[in-house]
């Protein structure tokens, strides 16, 4: 499999707090990984909140030893 990411300002900010993650390799137990963190727009450090956020996710992803990522 091939992917890419892409992100947009939009209209109304200059920068972009959005964080995108794209993994096409076994992350943990999953085959793949595909992430996108909806940035804090407008807030003080919108951008780490996303980014963190991503991080916190992928520490866990790899530290669970759970096989079937869906529970019920």
């Amino acid at each position: 499999m091939k992917s890419y990411s892409l992100t947009d300002t939009g209209r109304v900010r200059s920068m972009n707090e959005d964080y995108v993650f794209v993994s096409e390799r076994p992350i943990g137990k999953l085959p793949n990984l595909f992430v996108v963190a909806d940035g804090m727009g407008g807030h003080n450090a919108g951008e780490r909140a996303s980014s963190y956020a991503v991080e916190v996710l992928l520490a866990n992803i790899r530290k669970s030893k759970e096989r079937n990522p869906v529970k019920y």
